[in-house]
C-alpha cells in the first residue's frame, strides 16, 4: 500500500502541462535549430556519395551422385556427403576466396577523380589498369597514394614532367608498375588519384560489405549481398565471387580425381608384385605336392584306389577259393568229383580239376560195367591220385603268388589312402592361395575401374553452383536514406536545444514551481503566488485591476484562513525570507497597500535594521527618525516615528528602520520592540513587519514570537532548493511561529519562470481582461478546444 501511495504521489506531483510550458517559451530556438539541421541534412545529401546494394542468388549443387560411374556392384570408396550450407557460407566469405576476387578485379587499386567539393571513385572502363610486378609478399604489403594525370598518349606520375607510356614497366618506390590505357577514350587531360592498399586490408574491407544468407530455412538457395558506391563494381564483385567459388569447387573435385588417379597408379605397382608372388607360390606348391589339377588328380586317385581295392579283394577271394579246393582234395574219396568252376582264376588248376573230374567219370563208368577190379578202373584210380597231387601243387604255387600279390596291393593301398587323406589339406592350401589371388585380382580390376571413372570425371567436372540470378543492383540507394536523414535532422534539431535546456534544468538548483515546494515542505502551506512584474509595475495602485493587484487580493483572502481566530487585537504579520533579494520588502509594501486600499488601517514597520529597503520600494525619502530611534531612546514616543504617506492615492502609515545601528540584534531584542507592537495593536487593523533574512542573521528569530503569522517569501528562479530544508528545521524547532509561504516572482522571463509565465497568465489573465496577452491566450484555448472536438468526432466514427 505504501508503494502505491508513493507512486500516486509522484504521479500527482508530475505536471505535464507545466513541463511543456517550461520549454515552450524557447520555441524559436527549436525552430531555428530544426531549420539549421534540415539545411545541413540537405547539404549532406547533396554531396554525400550514395551507397547501393547488389545481390545475387545461387543454388548449391549436391554432387553426391553426379559423378560418372561404371556399372558395378562394388563399394564406391569416394562417395561425398551432402552439401553443408553453413560450411559453404563460411567458404564463400573465406579470406582465401576473397583474395582471389581482390586479385583478379584489382580491388586493391582505387581510383578517384577530385571534384569541386567531393571525390568520386572511378571504376571499370573509365579507370586505367595498374599492374604491380614483384614478389607476392612485397606487392601485397605495399601501399601508397599518388596523383596521375592521364591523356591519350600516356600519363604523368605525381605531377612530374616525365611522360610515361602505357603498357611499359616503370619503377615506383621500389616496385615495378605497369599502367594500361583506360578503355573509355580520354577527351582531355584527366587528373585522378590512385590509392594502393595492402591486400589484407582490401580483403577485410570486402569481407565487411558481404552478407551471405539462406533465402529459407529449408532452402538450398543462398543470397549474397554487397554494398558500395558504384553499382558496376558491386555487380562485378558478386559475379567474380560466384565464378571463383564455382571454380574453387571444380578444382577441389579435380584435385580429388587427380589424387585418385595417382593413388591407383601407385597401387598398381604393388599389386603386380603381389600377384606375381602369389602365382609363384601356387606353382611351387603344386610342384612340391605333385599336383596338376586337384579335381582331376583326386578323381584319378579315387579310380586307382578303387581298382586297387578290387584287385585286393579278388586276390583275397582267390586265396580263399584255393583253400576251399585244397580242403576238398583232402576230403574227397576215390571216384568222387571235385567242385569245378567255383571262380578260381588260375586256368591250369581249373584244367587239372576238369581232367580229374573227367577221369573220375570214366572210372565210375568202367567200374559200373567192368567192376571195381577192372584193370582200366585201377588205372584210372591211379591217374586220379596223380592229378590230386598236381592240383595240390598248383594250388600251393597259386596261393604263394596270391600272398605276394596281396602284400604288394596292400602297400599300394596304404600309399593311396595316405594320398587320398592329404587331398583336403592340399585343396585348402590351393583355395587359400587362389583366394588371395582372387582378392588381388578383384582389387586390381576395381582400382582400374576407379581410375577410368576418375579420368572421365576429371574431363567432365560438374559445376559446384547454379546461378539463379546474376548480380543485380537496387537502383534505390541503400544509404543515405533521404527520409531517414531528414527525420534524424528534425529529431536532432529538436533534441539539441532540448538537451541544452534539459541539462540546464538538471543542474539548476533554484526553485521554480509551486509543486516542488509542496513536495519538500512538511505541513507548511503556500497561501499565495505573486507573479513576475516589471519594474514599472512594482507598486499597486488604488482600484488597480492588474495581475499583481489580483494576486495580493488572493493573498489577503487566504490570510483569513491562517491568522488565528481568537485574536482580539490587530494581527502582526512578519514578512521574512532566507536571503536578501527574494522580495520580502516588495511583498510587505504591496500587502500593506492592498489592505489599505480596502479601507483598513495598516502600519508597515521596517524591522530589517541592517539593510532597510522600504523607502526604496515606496520611492520616498528615507526618514531619519525610525524604529532604531525608538528602540534606543527609552524616552521617545513611537508616534514620532510614524510617517504618514500617500502612495498611489492610498494612505499608508510607515515606521522606517532609521539609521543603521552597530548592534541590530541587541537593539531589536531589548524588549522595547515587544512593547511597541502591543501599543500599535490597539490603533491598527493590521501590522506588517518587514524582517531581516533568517538564513543570514538571527534578528527575525529573536522577535518571531511576537508574530501572529509569518509570511516566508520564496522567489522563483532565485531561491536555492536547499532553503526548503532550512524552513522545515525552523518550523520543526518552532523558531518561527505560524509559517506560511508566499511564492514570489512566478513567471519571470528566464529559466523555468519564462515557461511558467504562460501557465500563470492563463490562470490569472483569461476571462478577466487583466493581461495584455489575453487575446493570444484566447486563441490558444480556442485552438485546444477545436483539436479536442476533432479527436472526439474521430473516436465516435471509429
Amino acid at each position: 500500500m505504501e508503494s502505491v501511495e508513493i507512486i500516486e504521489k509522484k504521479q500527482e506531483t508530475f505536471n505535464l502541462k507545466q513541463e511543456v510550458f517550461k520549454y515552450l517559451p524557447f520555441w524559436y530556438w527549436f525552430v531555428i535549430s530544426t531549420i539549421v539541421a534540415l539545411i545541413g541534412a540537405a547539404i549532406y545529401l547533396r554531396y554525400q556519395n550514395n551507397v547501393y546494394e547488389s545481390k545475387t542468388i545461387i543454388k548449391l549443387l549436391d554432387d553426391t551422385n553426379s559423378d560418372f560411374k561404371m556399372p558395378t556392384n562394388g563399394v564406391n570408396f569416394f562417395l561425398r556427403n551432402k552439401v553443408n550450407i553453413e560450411n559453404e557460407k563460411e567458404i564463400i566469405k573465406s579470406n582465401r576466396l576473397l583474395e582471389k576476387v581482390v586479385g583478379e578485379l584489382q580491388l586493391y587499386n582505387v581510383f578517384a577523380e577530385e571534384g569541386k567539393i567531393r571525390t568520386n571513385e572511378v571504376y571499370g572502363a573509365a579507370a586505367p589498369i595498374v599492374k604491380w610486378i614483384g614478389e607476392d609478399e612485397k606487392v601485397n604489403n605495399f601501399a601508397g597514394n599518388w596523383t596521375i594525370t592521364l591523356d591519350n598518349a600516356g600519363y604523368f606520375w605525381e605531377g612530374d614532367s616525365k611522360r610515361r607510356f602505357y603498357n611499359k614497366i616503370y619503377d615506383i618506390d621500389g616496385i615495378a608498375m605497369q599502367v594500361s590505357k583506360p578503355i573509355m577514350p580520354i577527351k582531355a587531360k584527366k587528373v585522378c588519384t590512385l590509392r594502393k592498399v595492402m591486400l589484407a586490408d582490401a580483403v577485410a574491407s570486402l569481407k565487411n560489405t558481404l552478407q551471405v544468407n539462406l533465402i529459407g530455412e529449408e532452402s538450398e538457395l543462398l543470397e549474397i549481398k554487397t554494398t558500395g558506391v558504384i553499382i558496376e563494381k558491386n555487380n562485378a564483385i558478386l559475379n567474380k565471387l560466384n565464378e571463383v567459388f564455382d571454380r574453387d569447387g571444380r578444382e577441389d573435385k579435380q584435385r580429388i580425381f587427380r589424387k585418385t588417379i595417382d593413388f591407383v597408379n601407385s597401387r598398381f605397382e604393388y599389386l603386380f608384385k603381389e600377384l606375381d608372388t602369389i602365382e609363384l607360390n601356387k606353382a611351387n606348391y603344386k610342384r612340391n605336392q605333385k599336383l596338376s589339377f586337384i579335381e582331376g588328380d583326386s578323381q584319378m586317385l579315387l579310380a586307382t584306389k578303387t581298382e586297387t581295392s578290387a584287385e585286393y579283394e579278388r586276390a583275397k577271394t582267390q586265396s580263399l577259393l584255393s583253400d576251399i579246393i585244397i580242403k576238398a582234395l583232402k576230403e574227397v574219396k576215390v571216384n568222387e568229383l571235385l567242385p569245378a568252376n567255383i571262380g578260381l582264376d588260375e586256368m591250369n588248376v581249373n584244367e587239372l580239376i576238369k581232367q580229374y573230374n573227367e577221369i573220375v567219370l570214366q572210372s565210375q563208368k568202367t567200374m559200373k560195367w567192368g567192376g571195381d577190379n577192372h584193370p582200366k578202373a585201377q588205372q584210372l584210380i591211379g591217374m586220379q591220385t596223380n592229378l590230386k597231387e598236381n592240383i595240390k601243387y598248383s594250388l600251393k604255387a597259386y596261393q604263394n603268388v596270391l600272398t605276394s600279390k596281396i602284400l604288394e596291393i596292400d602297400k599300394v593301398k596304404m600309399a593311396q589312402e595316405f594320398q587320398y587323406g592329404a587331398l583336403p589339406y592340399q585343396e585348402k592350401m590351393i583355395r587359400s592361395i587362389e583366394r588371395q589371388q582372387k582378392i588381388k585380382e578383384t582389387l586390381y580390376l576395381l582400382l582400374l575401374q576407379k581410375r577410368e571413372e576418375a579420368s572421365i570425371n576429371l574431363a567432365i567436372v560438374n559445376p559446384s553452383i547454379k546461378i539463379v540470378d546474376d548480380a543485380m543492383a537496387n537502383r534505390a540507394p541503400l544509404s543515405p536514406k533521404k527520409g531517414l536523414v531528414f527525420l534524424i535532422a528534425i529529431i536532432g534539431g529538436f533534441l539539441f536545444p532540448f538537451s541544452i535546456l534539459f541539462i540546464y534544468y538538471l543542474f539548476d538548483e533554484k526553485i521554480h514551481t509551486r509543486s516542488y515546494i509542496e513536495s519538500k515542505l512538511d505541513d507548511i502551506n503556500i497561501i499565495a503566488e505573486i507573479p513576475y512584474i516589471s519594474e514599472s509595475q512594482k507598486i499597486i495602485k488604488l482600484n488597480d485591476r492588474s495581475v499583481l493587484s489580483e494576486a495580493f487580493r488572493i493573498l489577503i483572502a487566504n490570510l483569513n484562513f491562517v491568522i488565528p481566530l481568537n485574536l482580539n487585537k490587530a494581527p502582526v504579520i512578519f514578512v521574512s525570507s532566507s536571503i536578501k533579494g527574494e522580495g520580502k520588502t516588495f511583498t510587505s509594501v504591496n500587502l500593506a497597500l492592498t489592505l489599505a486600499s480596502l479601507s483598513k488601517k495598516v502600519l508597515i514597520i521596517g524591522a530589517d535594521l541592517r539593510n532597510p529597503q522600504i523607502h526604496k520600494t515606496l520611492k520616498v525619502k528615507k526618514s531619519n527618525i525610525g524604529l532604531v530611534n525608538y528602540l534606543i531612546d527609552v524616552n521617545s514616543n513611537y508616534r514620532e516615528c510614524i510617517s504618514k504617506l500617500e502612495i498611489n492615492k492610498i494612505n499608508l502609515d510607515v515606521i522606517f528602520s532609521g539609521e543603521v545601528p552597530p548592534n541590530p540584534s541587541d537593539i531589536i531584542s531589548n524588549g522595547r520592540f515587544d512593547n511597541l507592537l502591543e501599543e500599535l495593536k490597539k490603533e491598527y487593523d493590521y501590522i506588517i513587519v518587514d524582517t531581516p533574512p533568517t538564513l543570514l542573521v538571527a534578528d527575525t528569530i529573536l522577535i518571531s514570537k511576537q508574530a501572529d503569522l509569518t509570511l516566508y517569501i520564496l522567489k522563483a528562479n532565485y531561491t536555492d532548493k536547499s532553503v526548503l530544508e532550512h524552513i522545515n528545521v525552523l518550523n520543526r524547532q518552532n523558531k518561527i511561529h505560524n509559517i506560511s509561504i508566499v511564492f514570489n516572482n512566478v513567471g519571470e522571463n528566464e529559466g523555468y519562470g519564462k515557461g511558467y509565465a504562460y501557465s500563470y497568465k492563463y490562470n490569472y489573465g483569461y476571462g478577466y481582461g487583466y493581461d495584455s496577452n489575453s487575446v493570444l491566450l484566447t486563441k490558444w484555448i480556442k485552438f485546444k478546444r477545436t483539436v479536442k472536438g476533432l479527436l472526439l468526432v474521430f473516436k465516435r466514427r471509429r
